[in-house]
């Protein structure tokens, strides 16, 4: 998934079911647990006196408990459908179902801004299995490259025929090396992979990375193990953590770029009212949520929106100010990933530790610089 999918669900008449409910795997009776969590939702739901006909929907679209670590549901309530369901990996403290005035699509966003595309290269002398993901947990492609196994090893004793079988393994290691690059550079182009990660025989996947075409040898990370070694799923660890490095490394480098351009070129904006002014615009390339605006409940400030997702403000008389007959109030958060979303901006929610981090939890690299952000931080 990508942002622009949430388009159809952002433009949607509100207001909006939100059911956030979460789902463990790994403990007993763990289906019975999560119908329970979903017949509290169905309570709560009867409280709420939502529609029946939009609680059954609403209740279909549960999907199972191995899904991932949690659901999210959002609904619209004037047009009496589910807009989304999506198995999600944040997980909430309490389960949420409430109604608000735009759907809440943030541990979705947190999901889709945390995947990345990669192809793992799981090689030995002999071969390789080769995937193609889009995240984590969801493979996109197999394949496996089958090497020939004649004379892979070394030949004990010595002579010119124990050079020539050596020469000849030597030849087909590289040989197997150079069918497994090709096959990863090709998945890695068909998903477009951030990053392609080799994982096994240390001199194999050596030659994997020689073998591939100069881009992808730049997007190549090696961790130890190997096809068989250590348990599949262990190995699959140190695949996600190579991938979270990769997102770590990428965070990093977005909040240096926007503190150069911050201090700079001025084609960065800190703060909700320049950021608000900026996405009016649709001058946003990346906004940048912190972690101490999207966990905060107590105080989180709201905005005000129109009907068109461009139409936001910090006061009422501001969007009244831009058209907006009938402006209304709602979390700070979900108006600005709505305005993102609607401009093709991209959002990332970066933590608010570091000193490069924005001010007030909201900030933005600019498409480009104007008179008008220069003379908001003169």
């Amino acid at each position: 998934m990508q942002l622009s999918d949430l388009t159809p669900v952002l433009s949607a008449q509100g207001p909006f079911l939100t059911v956030h409910v979460g789902a463990e795997s790994a403990v007993e009776q763990a289906a019975d647990r999560y119908d329970l969590a979903w017949r509290n939702v169905e309570k709560r739901l009867a409280e709420l006196e939502v529609p029946s006909e939009l609680v059954q929907a609403v209740l279909s679209a549960k999907g199972e408990h191995s899904d991932g670590d949690a659901r999210l549901v959002l609904a619209s309530v004037p047009e009496g459908r589910v807009v989304l369901s999506e198995p999600v990996t944040t997980r909430p403290v309490t389960d949420v179902v409430e109604v608000r005035p735009l759907p809440s699509v943030l541990p979705l966003v947190s999901d889709v801004t945390a995947r990345v595309p990669h192809v793992v290269v799981n090689a030995d002398r002999t071969g390789a299995d080769v995937s193609a993901w889009f995240d984590t947990s969801k493979v996109a492609r197999e394949v496996e490259v089958k090497g020939t196994q004649l004379h892979l090893h070394k030949v004990q004793g010595g002579g010119w025929s124990h050079r020539r079988y050596q020469h000849r393994s030597e030849n087909q290691w590289r040989k197997n090396g150079e069918d497994i690059a090709e096959t990863a550079a090709q998945l890695a182009g068909q998903i477009e992979a951030e990053l392609i990660i080799g994982v096994g025989d240390e001199r194999e996947v050596e030659i994997v990375r020689n073998a591939l075409p100069a881009p992808w040898q730049d997007k190549y990370e090696t961790v130890p193990g190997g096809r068989g070694e250590g348990g599949e799923d262990f190995n699959a660890q140190r695949v996600r953590d190579a991938v979270a490095l990769h997102v770590a490394h990428e965070t990093l480098d977005l909040l240096a770029e926007f503190a150069q351009e911050r201090g700079q070129t001025k084609r960065a904006c800190d703060g909700l009212e320049d950021v608000v002014h900026a996405l009016r615009k649709a001058q946003v390339e990346s906004l940048l949520l912190t972690t101490e605006l999207t966990t905060s409940s107590e105080g989180a400030p709201s905005l005000f929106y129109g009907a068109e997702p461009t139409v936001l403000g910090t006061t009422r008389e501001e969007v009244t100010g831009l058209g907006e007959q009938s402006p209304q109030e709602g979390p700070a958060v979900d108006v600005l990933i709505r305005a993102a979303v609607a401009t093709g901006a991209e959002v990332h929610l970066v933590p608010h530790e570091p000193k490069t981090a924005p001010n007030g939890g909201v900030g933005a690299v600019l498409r480009y610089a104007d008179d008008d952000n220069a003379a908001a931080r003169s």
